[in-house]
């Protein structure tokens, strides 16, 4: 008899030994693939349980694929055996397989995962006669369990990656569109630079009879590149000047023409200095005659328009830059007239010039914008320009366009204003990846305040029982005293209100789990700071419970309420709690987490401490980084989506720290003056 009880002991220890070696193995499969998870239960089965065979089917229940492995080949019959069964699909509950038909004495077992096997099975065979025992088959429905449960976790961490991949790609793609904008903006605005000079003139004259020049200033030799110790050059060394392309035509209609008809004459022509250097010359001719009325020379002058020439050609390439400019260019008079409409303007607002030219301007705004118009007047009319105001204007067809201004007001030539200048450029498309991204972002933040509260279960759990179990109590008190001979109503009645308290507690909590899970629109509302840290120590108090973590709170009185997405505004608390519950779960005891409130300068400030190991101060500001994290499981993005929800909120986040004296993480939100808690 003792040496049975010994055997019996010693068989519970080693049954032990293998759950708590079971029990580990999903440790190691955090982070790790399906397939991984999978194959990691085939080999740890055959091993720890010294079994012939092993078979492991992982189903996703909601479709997304099957996974198998097998291990061992020692019953070749049973494999068979299993995938017949399989497709049949008649493994509703756990079987145990003693005879297939073919002698072998050996016995199998088909543990399913989930109801009806949904979310696969365990199948294992041995050849020891008393396989499989009722410990062979706990710890297989333990090791079963463990591995659907990280199977699972596994397609979660995958939809996550899934979803910061695309946020990745809706930033880099919004990045790319700013870029690509501000450069076309950029280039456009250097073609609308203009500069001039003023130019020289020089002065000359030539004879009629000596066909020779007798007259040239100063500034006619600079222009030409004379020394004019060298004396007046003669027409042929003039004529060298002149660019090969023009000579012929200038000799025709100056030197051989122009002198016998005696008229006056202009002409423009290429001259090339000795450097290389070409300029543009205009030349103007007057004859003069003597008393007796005929003709004796011609007086004139030569002016380097070469920086006029380049003017034009810069006016020239400037308006066909303005007509071909996919950006809508418009200018208008004080009066609000429009007095030019470029192509991209009837491109962007559907007008031709012809039936915009002349309109008044709130032909493009919006009735509900037209006030902005007067803001921008009065802005141009102190010397003031609008650069990239964004708007709304309106089609000829009646739809609204997002659109950026840049605004210069247009000057006489003696400085007064006379009129505006308006690049108006579509940024409808920009706007769009602007609410994808943020679409974006609000789906990775539903995502982490899901994965969040799935790692909370068992807390929440304990939370939502105790509520329940003393309504269950308080409803047995109840019926005692209905039930008595003589009821005692009144005891009843007490007892009732202590049931209704009861179940208002629990429903009040899960309304507040059900609230993290809700999905839709942002809603602000007036919120109570110092009620919603409340909930929420309700919330997360038995997760810090089970490392032996207390929670204070230190909540001002009278506190201002403050315009907010109470949603968000959880998830913030969540995610700064849970961060502190981690930072010191490791410790030996005494933790303590400090959540404080206050009120000054027109906000609010809250702060939640930890006694954990403390904040690097290098790790201050990346944390707050995307993707940068400090865990072993994090995603990196818990920081970044609680800094983004306080900064649109008009707040400040910020982490404060020494190493080993905790951290604290502190938070700004402008307070509502209009109610008070």
């Amino acid at each position: 008899m003792p040496t049975e009880s010994h055997t019996e002991a010693g068989a519970l220890r080693a049954a032990l030994r293998e759950l708590v070696a079971l029990s580990t193995i999903p440790a190691a499969w955090v982070g790790r693939e399906p397939p991984i998870i999978a194959a990691g239960l085939a080999d740890a089965l055959v091993g720890s349980l010294n079994l012939d065979f092993a078979f492991v089917r992982l189903c996703d229940p909601q479709g997304a694929g099957v996974i198998e492995v097998t291990r061992g080949h020692a019953w070749k019959a049973f494999p068979e055996w299993l995938q017949t069964h399989l497709v049949v699909g008649q493994f509703l509950r756990k079987e145990i397989v003693a005879d297939i038909g073919d002698g072998d004495p050996r016995r199998g077992l088909v543990i399913p995962i989930g109801v009806s096997a949904e979310a696969g099975l365990v199948a294992a065979a041995c050849s020891r006669g008393d396989f499989p025992t009722e410990i062979d088959q706990l710890l297989l429905s333990v090791a079963a369990n463990h591995a659907a449960a990280a199977f699972q976790n596994a397609r979660l961490r995958h939809e996550l990656d899934a979803k910061v991949a695309e946020l990745r790609q809706a930033q880099n793609k919004l990045e790319m569109k700013v870029s690509e904008r501000t450069a076309d903006l950029q280039r456009s605005e250097s073609y609308l630079a203009d500069a001039q000079r003023l130019t020289r003139t020089g002065s000359w004259a030539w004879n009629v009879a000596t066909r020779q020049s007798v007259y040239w200033s100063q500034e006619n030799y600079r222009l030409f590149g004379f020394d004019p110790e060298g004396g007046i050059p003669s027409d042929e060394a003039f004529y060298q000047r002149i660019h090969p392309d023009d000579r012929d035509r200038v000799r025709r209609e100056v030197f051989l023409e122009r002198p016998d008809e005696g008229s006056h004459f202009d002409v423009d022509f290429r001259i090339v200095l000795p450097g290389g250097a070409i300029k543009c010359v205009r030349s103007t001719g007057h004859p003069v005659r003597n008393i007796s009325g005929d003709l004796v020379e011609y007086v004139g002058t030569s002016i380097d328009v070469t920086e006029r020439k380049r003017g034009e050609q810069a006016t020239r390439l400037l308006a066909a830059v303005v007509e071909s400019s996919h950006d809508a260019i418009v200018s208008k008079d004080l009066d609000g007239i429009i007095t030019s409409w470029n192509k991209g303007a009837e491109r962007l607002f559907g007008y031709a010039a012809e039936e915009a030219v002349g309109q008044h301007i709130t032909l493009i705004i919006p009735p509900d914008r037209r006030d902005e118009e007067r803001a921008i007047i009065e802005r141009l009319m102190r010397g003031e320009g609008v650069d990239h105001f964004e708007t709304v204007r309106i089609r000829k067809d009646g739809s609204l366009l997002d659109v950026a201004l840049t605004i210069s007001p247009i000057k006489d030539a003696a400085g007064g204003i006379v009129g505006a200048s308006k690049l108006a450029r579509d940024i409808t498309e920009r706007k769009r990846a602007e609410d994808a991204l943020r679409q974006a972002q609000a789906d990775l933040a539903y995502m982490s305040r899901v994965t969040t509260m799935g790692e909370l279960t068992a807390s929440l759990a304990h939370e939502i029982r105790q509520p329940i179990s003393a309504a269950v109590t308080n409803a047995k008190t109840c019926l005692r005293w209905l039930r008595r001979d003589e009821p005692d109503v009144a005891e009843a009645c007490e007892a009732a209100s202590r049931l209704v308290k009861d179940v208002m507690r629990a429903a009040d909590i899960i309304g507040r789990i059900t609230s993290l899970f809700k999905k839709g629109a942002l809603q602000r509302d007036l919120v109570d700071v110092n009620e919603l840290i409340r909930e929420m120590i309700v919330l997360l108090r038995s997760e810090a419970s089970r490392y032996s973590i207390s929670i204070r709170s230190e909540l001002a009185e009278n506190l201002p309420k403050v315009m907010a997405d109470r949603v968000q505004l959880q998830q913030v608390f969540m995610n700064l709690m849970l961060n502190a519950i981690d930072a010191m779960k490791e410790g030996s005891g005494g933790s303590e987490l400090t959540i404080k409130s206050e009120a000054g300068d027109a906000q609010l400030l809250i702060s939640v401490s930890d006694t954990g190991a403390g904040l690097p101060p290098e790790h201050a500001e990346q944390i707050f980084k995307a993707f940068f994290t400090t865990k072993d499981a994090g995603t990196g993005m818990g920081l970044p989506i609680s800094r983004s929800i306080i900064e649109s909120h008009g707040g400040r986040l910020w982490a404060t720290g020494v190493p080993g004296s905790g951290a604290t993480f502190q938070f700004t939100l402008p307070a509502t003056a209009a109610a008070h808690a």
